[in-house]
């Protein structure tokens, strides 16, 4: 595991529940796993601030635990690295609820994030508390309508039981931990992966094909009944007569015209749809494996494009289609000088965006008689991106955090007169009555800060777009 990633851990913790968490999770982040007597040990923390800290981990999945199975045997502490770098994906999960079922439903996944976990009366009961300071008229709450919600976003599967927050045996966790013999729910995260993943595949296959093939697939995910997990290969798989009702609801122009983008899509080399059985006019799937490895290098060649230029991109196109190919026939098919190929090709090699196999003909390994093949290290250089991408989110944080501790006084001003001015518009007071708290330097440097604060949420946005699509091409098991 990088550093870049443990620091980006580390700095979630501390933005979250502050520098005691995030002492407790460094700490477990450089030793593994340790058992209560070991993490008291090395934090100098007592045990009563311990157990309050794992309580609050654990319950937002930071921190899993597992026991020995054994009476009085002590239970084991470690971070749960891959659900800890879901955090900066959590505003994106809000808007897609919010976009889906609306601002109820928004409401309700922001508390079941800010609380980790909770049971069901819990969640509601906040939920309308909060609901009726936002409104006027208090009785416009509805609290069947709450519950509706929380049916439909269990039906979504963008809630789940929480049924593995208390050790099975060994010690006791903390009391706050313990549960009331309720059902305690969380928020599902990999529903909201799925999601995310669909709506990638839609937007290539646009991209790569048009509208309508788009449309044809995003049917076929539609009908999609497995529940996937991560590593998750494919779909479940879909006849044809299933795609042609799912089309009739969906866009009935196209039903004249699934069979020719379904036999358009299969016989492509992106491999993305798969025809299994042709009988009774076939049953399909999705190939998420093969959507993964295309996503990763497409998004892996527009970094070469921005980073080194168009012709760097060009010759980075050829060898990743190629595989493996010698410097002449690179120079051959990009259409350029072979010195201009030769310095352009070890511009990549030096930043390990391609590698170099050796393939000796005679068993002296003279270099005369060797030949030199250049090839793109997929996996490795997917690794080393995704770990430049966490250090890049690890730096826009810090930026951000020292912007907003640097205009403190003026944020903190702001948000006093945004107030003011919320009292006075509810008493019917006109806003211009009131006195103005910022002066114009004041504005504008507030302003200035702001935008700032606004360019690195975009560029982080960004940043995560890479992370998705490198994450899954063969890295999870890397972050466990």
């Amino acid at each position: 595991m990088t550093t870049s990633i443990h620091q980006l851990v580390v700095s979630l913790v501390d933005d979250l529940f502050g520098v005691i968490c995030a002492k407790a999770i460094a700490t477990l982040l450089s030793n593994k796993r340790l058992n209560m007597k070991d993490i008291i040990e090395k934090t100098g923390f007592d045990r009563r601030t311990v157990n309050q800290c794992l309580c609050v981990l654990i319950k937002h999945r930071f921190v899993r635990f597992e026991g020995s199975g054994e009476k009085n045997q002590p239970v084991w502490y470690s971070v749960d690295i891959p659900h800890s770098l879901n955090l900066p994906f959590y505003p994106m999960f809000v808007n897609i609820v919010k976009q889906q079922h609306g601002d109820d439903a928004e409401i309700m996944l922001e508390e079941l994030l800010h609380q980790g976990s909770t049971s069901r009366e819990i969640l509601l009961e906040t939920c309308m508390t909060r609901m009726k300071v936002s409104v006027k008229d208090q009785g416009s709450v509805d609290a069947d309508k709450l519950n509706s919600v929380f049916e439909v976003l269990i039906s979504r599967s963008y809630i789940e039981k929480a049924d593995d927050l208390l050790p099975e045996s060994g010690e006791p966790p903390p009391k706050k931990c313990k549960t009331t013999g309720g059902i305690m729910w969380r928020v599902n995260t990999q529903a909201f992966f799925n999601f995310m993943r669909d709506t990638h595949i839609v937007e290539f296959v646009k991209n790569r094909f048009d509208e309508g093939a788009s449309e044809v697939v995003s049917v076929i995910l539609t009908l999609n009944t497995q529940i996937c997990g991560d590593m998750s290969q494919c779909s479940s798989s879909v006849t044809y007569d299933q795609v042609l009702h799912g089309l009739k609801n969906k866009n009935p122009d196209l039903v004249n015209f699934a069979k020719s983008y379904l036999d358009i899509l299969t016989d492509s080399d992106l491999g993305i749809v798969k025809l299994i059985d042709e009988y009774g006019g076939g049953s399909y799937l999705i190939n998420f494996a093969n959507f993964y490895q295309e996503f990763a290098k497409h998004h892996i060649s527009s970094i070469v494009r921005e980073r080194f230029g168009p012709k760097c991109h060009r010759i980075f196109a050829i060898v990743l289609a190629r595989n493996m190919i010698e410097q002449k026939q690179v120079s051959e098919l990009a259409l350029m000088p072979y010195k201009d190929a030769k310095e352009l090709l070890y511009t990549l090699y030096t930043e390990n965006f391609l590698e170099i196999q050796e393939l000796h003909r005679t068993p002296d390994f003279s270099p005369l008689r060797t030949f030199y093949l250049f090839k793109v290290p997929l996996e490795k250089l997917t690794l080393k991106l995704l770990d430049v991408c966490y250090k890049a989110i690890f730096n826009l944080m810090e930026i951000r955090k020292a912007k907003l501790d640097e205009n403190s006084r003026l944020v903190d001003k702001s948000l006093r007169a945004d107030a003011a001015v919320m009292v006075a518009t509810q008493r019917g007071i006109s806003p211009n009555d009131l006195e103005d708290m910022l002066t114009s330097s004041e504005k504008q440097q507030l302003g200035s800060c702001m935008r700032l604060v606004k360019r690195l949420d975009l560029g982080e946005i960004n940043i995560l777009d890479s992370i998705t699509a490198l994450t899954h091409f063969g890295t999870s098991q890397t972050l466990s």
